[in-house]
């Protein structure tokens, strides 16, 4: 006669009891996973770039050629999505080199040239895919330019030190595509120097950039970017 075991009622309803609670431990985990990675694993991004601290009162005409300072910086900020989290990330570097030349306290020509090759941020891996033909391609295309030749006036800038906001016209090459964009701007003046920091936001599709969309959005660059710099200008 068959064995009747009664306990099989009993142990099925355990088995479910803990494959539920495997299950919202699961979910639970991947839950938390974006927030972990964010917050736990993932560097956060450098403050913007801003005129640092106080200035002196400016010791020197505004007109004049004005050549870019070893102490400058520029860099790219972008958001990346993971799952339903948003991150910041931000890379940078000190090549810069440029000049503006100003006359009757206008800008008459500027040029800005980055070389893309030598941003970093806190993420090799990060490095290398920008560095990549799937993004910026810096061994086809290494560095990228900002200039303009609109005049644009000066005499709103005190020799105190005090800043100025200004939107400055300016085309942008980057990827080998140059088009219009507009440069938002703090110039302040400053002892010997001029002292400019500002963004200009740009859309990645406009210059031919399209990072690859990774599955179930791990880490997807979001289409805009904004490239941001702080210019150290003397005379000479």
């Amino acid at each position: 006669m068959p064995r009747v075991c009664h306990h099989d009622p009993v142990r099925k309803k355990g088995w479910a009891i803990v494959a539920g609670v495997l299950a919202a431990l699961l979910l639970a985990a991947l839950a938390a996973a974006p927030w972990a990675y964010k917050n736990l694993l993932e560097s956060p991004p450098q403050p913007a770039l801003a005129l640092p601290g106080d200035a002196a009162p400016a010791t020197t005409d505004v007109d004049g050629s004005w050549t870019v300072q070893s102490d400058s910086q520029a860099g790219y900020r972008v958001r990346q999505q993971l799952l339903w989290e948003m991150i910041d990330v931000n890379g940078r570097t000190p090549a810069v080199t440029g000049s503006a030349d100003i006359a009757e306290s206008r800008i008459r020509a500027l040029h800005f040239s980055v070389d893309m090759a030598t941003l970093r941020s806190d993420s090799p891996g990060r490095d290398e895919k920008f560095r990549s033909a799937d993004a910026l391609e810096t061994g086809t295309f290494r560095t990228a330019e900002l200039f303009s030749n609109v005049p644009v006036d000066l005499s709103g800038v005190p020799a105190d030190g005090s800043p100025v906001h200004l939107e400055i016209p300016v085309h942008l090459t980057l990827k080998g595509v140059t088009r219009p964009a507009v440069a938002s701007v703090d110039v302040r003046r400053n002892g010997d120097r001029v002292d400019v920091a500002g963004t200009v936001g740009v859309r990645l599709l406009d210059f031919n950039v399209d990072p690859p969309k990774p599955f179930m959005s791990l880490l997807e660059v979001q289409p805009t970017a904004t490239i941001e710099f702080l210019v150290h200008l003397a005379k000479g």
